[in-house]
């Protein structure tokens, strides 16, 4: 992925990447340096922390610590970026244990970018992201969202809709520490502490650690979730003004799993409608049982960005990265043991270990697991040589990513004989455990790019130039019977960029970019699977599968005064090889990636908000977006007329207003979002209606008390109105109807929580 120079770090500015507009990442006896309130928050950030001022050459928006340590505890990245132009969030729960979805300007999640101290956090298998596993709350100083492109150094593969960068809070140089005590609605309990070591002598270094645990049983259906956490960053400042980080947040999740519902579902189920939730009870072979449904899940990131100033033209970015990830969906089916499909072969098992192979509506339990290590580097060096600003680098990623769905037995109470589903496997007569998938899918990422930005006219006029080469090398094994046993598939592409910025004076600013950007093919196309009991083709593999390519462009005015900050941006995507992997019935209900030809998305962004006005910083964001499909897509043979329809999840308007009230005694915020009506297939045949939701925010800060040093209470009130509705689009489909022969796919959803509450003693030390 490349996008312009101007955009990086380290050419658009000297701050460091976590210094946004008056934004300071640093932590203190209570979050912050410089003394405001415990959480870091300084109120005197635009729209109440919705908005800084920008000062790059393509449309972004940042969200800090001013708004963000005012939500609910735990409320993840998605959440945090709920207001902003352009972003379409759904959350699964109101705390952020289950993943939502995010779409932004039409692209989902595993079109966008997401990036943790300058690491992709995308799973290699999909490119799904999970932002309940990455940062606790507290210690998110700024999230960012680059509506349009990524930066040339940002480590992309799958990012045609642009980046989220997020940073872990960079430790304080005063010791101290916060401590967080939560409790709220569905039996919600969370701790959160933080101890900062601050400056360690003279040696340059300060660090802090923090550690969180959180339960809260299900707004809707049986289950609960439980989560503990770990934070920690290591700085090391040098004299030079170099500086090293080590960073590092390490998650264990055991979570139930909620049910997204068809839309025929929801209006028989209603919230807590049996048709919209798993079952609470189990009865013989029922596979919809909640406790054969877990999702327990345990995942690290380390990333060491490492600035190295090497003279005062000479600078180097070093930034090595380690991913890992552990878990399992846990799901059952029922199998007749004379025709067990292991592969493309059928077997009689004895699938209940009772010495036979005659019985029928066997239930199985067969979790699909997860394993995935991957390590790289990004390296980048800056050289300033007169009014240009010159950048090279180089990107590696190596990845092995293993995902296996072996079977085990199950219990007379419909409970897994090992929930873990790591032992009691149900084998072959020669011995081998029989798996409905066993893939192992081994990455190179291999990367360059090099740029110019160049400053003109006092720097009021700065041209950005850059182009990146990429390749990509994905080697699969199946390790199931298959005439299909070992695939490779390669791809490259050159992602030229340019952008220009222009500042009338101290208020006026113009912008434009062109960008081009690419997403390669998931691992599932590598890959065949079968049915678990013919041992038919239910997915075809499709490794000739085109990357899928983006060509943008943009352009945007920014204002910048002393009360009032506003930027508006619009915006024009051509897509190539748009990449779907739907559930298409035919006559076999074949599932297969296809490919979803040409696209367009054109629109207008739009954000602006106060600085304090009598205690008040008000901020208002919205969005125009009209997507057209330009293909018909190929179904099963047969062409089905999409062209002219509308993209999934695309919908034409999005507002959000937030305001925010803080006298440092007293203070509150209210959150308004409405999204319009979207289409969930690519006929346009099915669609959720509009919504309109509300949070808000009352707290009030105390005096200091002996060792607790500025606490403070705040309430969080999640759809205030307690309004059930759709979300948004959890599994798109091409058609919901049946079309030219092409039996139709029902859409699933995510629900909203309904009113939660959740009240926070904070205080510092």
């Amino acid at each position: 992925m490349t996008s312009p120079l101007h955009a990086q770090e380290a050419v658009s500015t000297t701050k460091q990447p976590t210094d946004v507009g008056n934004v300071e990442a640093t932590g203190g006896a209570g979050g912050t340096d410089n003394g405001q309130t415990a959480l870091g928050v300084t109120r005197t950030e635009v729209g109440g922390g919705l908005m800084v001022d920008e000062d790059v050459p393509k449309a972004k928006s940042s969200v800090t610590k001013d708004f963000i340590q005012k939500q609910a505890p735990a409320a993840d990245v998605f959440q945090v970026l709920k207001l902003v132009p352009g972003a379409n969030t759904a959350a699964a729960d109101a705390y952020g244990f289950n993943p939502g979805i995010m779409a932004v300007r039409g692209l989902d999640a595993t079109q966008m970018g997401f990036n943790f101290e300058g690491m992709p956090l995308s799973d290699m298998a999909n490119w799904s992201v999970y932002p309940g596993q990455w940062i606790d709350t507290e210690n998110m100083d700024v999230v960012t969202l680059n509506q349009g492109s990524a930066d040339l150094a940002s480590p992309q593969i799958n990012a045609t809709g642009g980046v989220v960068d997020l940073y872990l809070h960079d430790p304080a140089k005063t010791p101290g520490g916060l401590i967080d005590l939560s409790y709220g609605t569905n039996n919600a309990i969370r701790e959160f502490a933080r101890l900062e070591t601050g400056q360690i002598g003279d040696t340059g270094l300060r660090a802090f650690a923090s550690f969180s645990h959180f339960t809260a049983d299900h707004f809707r259906g049986p289950g609960e979730d439980q989560k503990d956490h770990v934070d920690l960053a290591v700085v090391k400042d040098f004299n030079d003004g170099s500086k090293t980080k080590l960073a590092f947040t390490y998650s264990e999740i055991v979570r139930d799993t909620y049910k997204n519902p068809t839309l025929t579902q929801w209006k028989v189920g209603g919230l807590n409608g049996a048709a919209t939730n798993y079952d609470a009870t189990y009865s013989k072979g029922d596979t919809s049982y909640y406790k054969l449904l877990a999702n327990p899940w345990r995942n690290l990131l380390l990333s060491a960005p490492t600035d190295i100033k090497i003279n005062t033209a000479l600078a180097l970015k070093v930034t090595p990265y380690l991913y890992y990830g552990y878990g399992a969906s846990g799901s059952a089916t029922t199998l007749n043991e004379r025709s067990v499909g292991f592969g493309d072969t059928v077997n009689a098992v004895d699938l209940n270990h009772n010495g036979t192979t005659t019985d029928t509506g066997v239930m199985v339990y067969n979790p699909i697991f997860e394993d995935n290590l991957r390590t790289g580097a990004v390296s980048k060096l800056t050289y300033n040589y007169e009014n240009h600003t010159l950048v090279g680098g180089y990107w590696f990623q190596y990845s092995d990513d293993k995902l296996y769905r072996p079977y085990s037995t199950v219990n007379s109470n419909g409970t897994a004989t090992d929930p873990k589903g790591v032992s009691n496997y149900i084998r072959l007569a020669n011995g081998q455990v029989v798996m409905g998938w066993n893939q192992d899918t081994t990455d190179y990422v291999n990367a360059v790019f090099a740029g110019d930005t160049i400053s003109l006219m006092d720097d009021r006029l700065s041209i950005d130039l850059g182009v990146k080469q990429v390749y990509v090398s994905r080697f699969a094994h199946n390790g199931v019977p298959s005439s299909v046993e070992d695939t490779h598939a390669d791809r490259q592409a050159t992602l030229p960029t340019a952008a220009a910025r222009y500042s009338f004076d101290d208020q006026n600013q113009v912008f434009g970019t062109l960008a081009t950007s690419f997403r390669t093919l998931p691992a599932g196309s590598l890959y065949p699977r079968y049915s678990s009991s013919t041992g038919a083709v239910t997915t075809a593999a499709n490794p000739n599968q085109p990357n899928e390519t983006s060509f943008m462009q943009e352009i945007g005015y920014r204002y910048h005064a002393k009360l009032l900050s506003l930027s508006v941006s619009a915006f024009n995507y051509d897509f190539r090889n748009r990449q779907i992997s739907s559930t298409v019935c035919d006559p076999g209900c074949l599932s297969s990636p296809i490919n979803g030809g040409s696209q367009n998305a054109r629109g207008l962004d739009f954000e602006a908000g106060l600085r304090p006005y009598h205690n008040f910083r008000p901020y208002i964001s919205g969005e125009y977006l009209n997507t057209t499909i330009e293909s018909d897509i190929a179904v099963a043979g047969v062409y089905l007329p999409t062209k002219g329809k509308d993209a999934v999840r695309s919908p034409r308007w999005q507002s959000g207003i937030g305001v925010d009230y803080d006298d440092g005694t007293y203070f509150g915020n209210l959150g308004v979002k409405h999204v319009a009506s979207q289409y969930s297939t690519f006929m346009n045949d099915q669609s959720i209606p509009a919504y309109t939701t509300v949070d808000a925010t009352i707290g009030f800060r105390l005096p200091d008390l002996s060792y607790a040093k500025k606490p403070e209470i705040r309430l969080n009130l999640l759809n205030l109105f307690d309004r059930h509705y759709l979300s948004g689009v959890a599994s798109p489909t091409v058609n919901a109807l049946s079309t030219k022969g092409v039996a139709g796919t029902a859409p699933t959803y995510y629900v909203a929580n309904g009113l939660t509450a959740f009240v926070t003693i904070t205080t510092a030390f």
